[in-house]
C-alpha cells in the first residue's frame, strides 16, 4: 500500500506544468519538421518563444561537438551553423540540460548522471532506429524523455512529502518501491506529462511500457527498442539506481523478437557510446 500522503498521476503532472517549456518546444519542432515545406525561418521563429532554450542551444553549437570556428552569438547563426538535419538534435540536447538541472532527491541521482542517462539512451536509440525500421527523430526523443515520470514525482514529493521519510529500495526494484512511496510509477507518470506537453502518442506510449512489467498486451517495438537501450546504458555505467534487475529478464527474448544478433547490437551500442562521451562532455 502506498504511502497515505501518496502523490496522484495528476498531482505530479499539475507541478511538472512548471518546468521550462523546452520539451514542448521540442515537440512543435518535430511537428514543423515533418513538413518539407518548412525552413530555418519557421523554426527560427519558435526556437524564440524560450529565451533559456535560445541560449542553451547557443551554447552547445559553440561546443566541441559542433563548433567548427569562430564562436556564433545569435540563435540564426547557431542553427545556421549545425545545418538543417542536425537541428532537431541540437534542440534536444538543450531541452535536457534545462529539463535536468536538480538533483532528484527522493531517487538518490545527481543531476548530471541523469543527463548523461538521458543523453546516453537517445543516441543509442537513434542508432538502434536504422536496424529496426523506426523512426530516428522519435526514438530519439523518447530516450531523451524517458524519465521525464521521474523527474515530476521527484519535484512534486520535494513539494508535498518533504518531511516524509522515504522507504529504502525494495528488493523488487524500482516500480515497487515507486508504487509503495508515491502510489504511481515513473512510466505512468511520463506518459501522462507528456502527454500533457502534446507530444505524440509514438513518443509517451514506448516510454509508458518500457519497463516491460504488468502488461495487458505484448507492448509495441519501440517500448522494446527502449527497453534495450535503457539496459544498455545500465551496463555501460551510467544506469539508474532501482532499474538493473528489470533489463536482464526479457533481453534476450527482446533481441530476438526485434531481429537483433547480440554481436550486432554490441557494434551498435559501441557506436552509440562514442557519439556518447563527445556530446556530453559539451553538457557538464
Amino acid at each position: 500500500m502506498p504511502f497515505a500522503s501518496a502523490i496522484s498521476c495528476a498531482r505530479a503532472v499539475q507541478v511538472a506544468e512548471n518546468l521550462p517549456s523546452a520539451p514542448r518546444v521540442l515537440a512543435e519542432l518535430q511537428a514543423l519538421l515533418r513538413d518539407a515545406n518548412n525552413g530555418l525561418d519557421e523554426i527560427t521563429e519558435l526556437l524564440r518563444r524560450d529565451a533559456g532554450l535560445t541560449a542553451r542551444i547557443i551554447r552547445i553549437s559553440n561546443g566541441i561537438v559542433y563548433n567548427k570556428g569562430e564562436p556564433v552569438a545569435s540563435l540564426e547563426e547557431a542553427l545556421g551553423r549545425v545545418g538543417f538535419e542536425e537541428v532537431y538534435r541540437l534542440t534536444g540536447l538543450a531541452s535536457v540540460t534545462g529539463l535536468v538541472n536538480f538533483q532528484l532527491r527522493y531517487y538518490g541521482v545527481a543531476a548530471q548522471r541523469l543527463r548523461e542517462n538521458s543523453v546516453f539512451v537517445a543516441v543509442l536509440m537513434e542508432e538502434l532506429a536504422q536496424f529496426v525500421a523506426a523512426d530516428a527523430r522519435v526514438s530519439y526523443t523518447a530516450g531523451l524523455l524517458r524519465s521525464a515520470g521521474k523527474i515530476a514525482l521527484d519535484l512534486a514529493a520535494q513539494r508535498d512529502l518533504r518531511f516524509v521519510r522515504p522507504p529504502a529500495l525494495s528488493p523488487a526494484g524500482l516500480l515497487a518501491w515507486e508504487q509503495e512511496f508515491f502510489g504511481p510509477t515513473n512510466p505512468e507518470v511520463g506518459a501522462a506529462l507528456l502527454r500533457a506537453w502534446r507530444m505524440p502518442l509514438e513518443v509517451y506510449i514506448p516510454i509508458r511500457d518500457h519497463y516491460l512489467q504488468s502488461l495487458a498486451v505484448d507492448p509495441i517495438p519501440m517500448a522494446k527498442q527502449l527497453y534495450l537501450a535503457a539496459g544498455a546504458a545500465d551496463e555501460a555505467g551510467w544506469g539508474l539506481a532501482g532499474e538493473a534487475g528489470y533489463w536482464v529478464v526479457h533481453r534476450d527474448k527482446v533481441l530476438q523478437e526485434l531481429k537483433l544478433e547480440p554481436e550486432i547490437f554490441g557494434r551498435i551500442v559501441a557506436r552509440a557510446r562514442g557519439k556518447f562521451e563527445k556530446t556530453i562532455s559539451i553538457l557538464a
